[in-house]
């Protein structure tokens, strides 16, 4: 069986792609592993990763960290000197996005309460019928990330 592509498309583009790309960065236990080890240790060279997940050749884990940068979940960047060095000295670090979008799935799965502080505010309004607006005041491991949607 075959979906047809302009269904698909035609719901698709209820949402903005900014909204789907991260959910689909996450497509299984790899890129999960790699997106939180980031976010448990902060920037590391591609090696360094490479090195933490053992792998075998730049064909496993490149397409898992470009599936991420493009999800907008996690940033590539070169540090200001490294390419007087090592031109193919490469950083990834988890963004601001990234942090946010595992603060919104906890806060959805997760009990607790949720913290406020009113002085927070940010507003996305999404395609369709639905608008939220909220005052939350979010913190992931010890670090004020700031206000979400």
């Amino acid at each position: 069986m075959v979906l047809d592509d302009r269904v698909v498309n035609q719901y698709c583009n209820m949402l903005p792609q900014e909204i789907r790309l991260p959910a689909m960065a996450l497509k299984d236990e790899k890129h999960w592993a790699v997106f939180l080890y980031l976010m448990e240790t902060g920037e590391k060279r591609f090696g360094e990763i490479g090195n933490e997940f053992h792998y075998n050749s730049n064909n496993d884990l490149y397409p898992v960290l470009k599936d991420l940068v493009e999800g907008g979940l996690v940033r590539r960047y070169l540090k200001e000197g490294d390419e007087k060095t090592d031109r193919r000295a490469t950083w990834y670090d988890v963004t601001n996005l990234g942090r946010k979008y595992l603060e919104i799935l906890e806060r959805l799965i997760l009990p607790g309460p949720i913290p406020e502080n009113k002085e927070d505010k940010m507003v996305i309004k999404v395609t369709g019928p639905y608008i939220e607006s909220t005052t939350y005041h979010l913190e992931y491991k010890k670090k004020n990330i700031g206000a979400i949607y």
